[in-house]
């Protein structure tokens, strides 16, 4: 605004300065007109005196322009100062404004890690929570299998378990039926826990975790490598007093399936060796057991026809008791049982809901294995065709869409195929011996009535099987 000012100002100077000038060194028209430029001396002098003046009023303007002039300059200079002045002071004031948010950030974190610092500190130093009932602190939960002691059985008392470690985490998993549950859970490791009793958890292949209801989960050394925060949570949601379907622990087991986290832990049990398995026979689940009566099986308000496990085992050739028993799922989920809990009282439901499904007095809904997919002792595994064509890739032959033969057996368990031989036996008799290398032609072709036939996608004269009962895998002969 000032230069604008001054800007106009000094055009103003330059128009008045040409104008007086102009003024000034105007004639007398009238006069000359009428005098014929005949001037009197009167006149002269006259003339002289008006001329005088103009002069005298020209240097007055000038004079007024040019002072007008030097104070507006006066007036932007200072403008232009005040101004760098005022931005110099508001950058200033925004820098000190910055430094003191700075500050203020800084003070606030080291106040947070402070009450961090103070809070883990009060923590480690704290008395964990406790239930306040003497007899619910008294009960204990078993450690057996342990090589380090004598008799190899522990007692872990609820009370010696809040004294070990306690681990807090934000827990949830997914139950089989779909549905997500979550926790506030805490409690020590599985690991400190066996080493409190006397056993170092890395010395043995794998362990189980059994409830009071003898529901059974076996665990992996891969598993619990897998989750480090394996925990028996003495605490959950806040409560130290666990209600009477988690007391008096529960394994917590973050990222896994539901029917990892037993309720009602009552022992742990240690293993030093888990015996492999070494699938021979791959048998169709319908086949293997056609003629067992299925059993009314009533399950949370359902009653559904049930395979009872003890009459399935009786049909083949020898099962380990050392051994465990394996059902997988459509969706990957893999359970092993030791054998001992699964000969008696336990069930494949093949009907209803989720079937096929593992069912028994003491497994909760929820934490089955539901639509399973194979199950397998030491030496045996029995399909469900139509499960496995839920997530294996399928192929073409002869028109039917089936699953390639050597990956069923594969999927199952066996583990050699190609360098072995194989008899494909069949519900009416049929029975045809194959090379290894020849069965990658063969395509399994899931039936109608939960069964499957067998198909050749390449002719090798090899017959088809109408309805196959197992396959074989054949024991070399001397000659061989």
């Amino acid at each position: 605004m000032e230069n604008v000012t001054v800007r106009l100002l000094s055009l103003s100077l330059k128009f008045w300065s040409k104008n007086t000038d102009a003024w000034i060194a105007a004639p007398m028209p009238r006069i000359e007109a009428e005098q014929g430029n005949k001037r009197t001396e009167s006149q002269c002098v006259s003339i002289n005196n008006i001329t005088a003046f103009k002069r005298t009023v020209s240097v007055f303007i000038r004079t007024v322009a040019a002072l007008a002039l030097f104070c507006a300059f006066l007036v932007a200079g200072c403008g232009q100062a005040g101004s760098n002045t005022d931005s110099t002071e508001r950058q200033g004031a925004q820098t000190a404004q910055e430094q003191n948010n700075a500050q203020q950030q800084h003070d606030t974190q080291e106040q947070d890690n402070a009450q961090e610092r103070q809070s883990t500190e009060a923590s480690k130093g704290a008395e964990p929570l406790n239930s306040g009932d003497a007899e619910y602190e008294a009960q204990t939960i078993l450690v057996e299998g342990l090589h380090e002691l004598e008799g190899g059985i522990a007692e872990v008392k609820i009370s010696e378990l809040r004294a070990l470690e306690q681990v807090d985490i934000q827990a949830s998993y997914m139950r089989t039926t779909g549905m997500y549950e979550e926790f506030l859970m805490s409690g020590p490791r599985v690991r400190d826990v066996v080493a409190f009793a006397g056993g170092n958890i890395d010395d043995y292949e794998g362990f189980a975790i059994i409830g009071r209801d003898n529901y059974y989960c076996l665990f992996s050394k891969e598993l619990l490598d897998d989750t480090p925060d394996l925990l028996l949570a003495v605490v959950i949601d806040g409560e130290a007093k666990l209600d009477a379907d988690n007391a008096p622990a529960r394994a917590a087991v973050p990222g896994q399936f539901g029917p990892y986290w037993v309720k009602q832990v009552a022992k742990i049990v240690l293993y030093e060796e888990i015996p492999k398995k070494d699938i021979k026979n791959v048998w169709v689940f319908n086949a293997l057991t056609a003629g067992i009566e299925p059993y009314e099986y009533e399950y949370y308000g359902s009653k559904d026809q049930a395979i009872d496990l003890e009459q399935l085992f009786s049909r083949l050739d020898y099962v380990d008791s050392k051994a465990f028993f394996t059902m997988k799922s459509t969706d990957g989920f893999k359970k092993d049982e030791a054998m001992n809990m699964v000969k008696s009282r336990y069930y494949i439901k093949i009907d209803g809901e989720d079937a096929p499904t593992n069912v028994a007095p003491y497994i909760m809904l929820g934490m089955n294995v539901q639509r399973i997919a194979w199950i397998s002792t030491n030496a045996d595994a029995a399909v469900f065709p139509y499960m496995l064509a839920e997530y294996m890739d399928a192929v073409e032959a002869g028109g039917l869409k089936g699953i390639p033969l050597d990956e069923v057996l594969y999927e199952a368990g066996m583990e050699t195929v190609r360098a072995a031989e194989f008899d494909l036996l069949g519900t009416a008799g049929e029975r045809v011996r194959v090379a290894g290398d020849v069965l990658f032609d063969a395509v399994l072709v899931p039936l109608d009535n939960g069964g499957a036939s067998v198909i050749w996608a390449v002719d090798h004269g090899v017959p088809d099987i109408g309805e196959l009962l197992r396959i074989r895998r054949a024991e070399p002969t001397l000659e061989g």
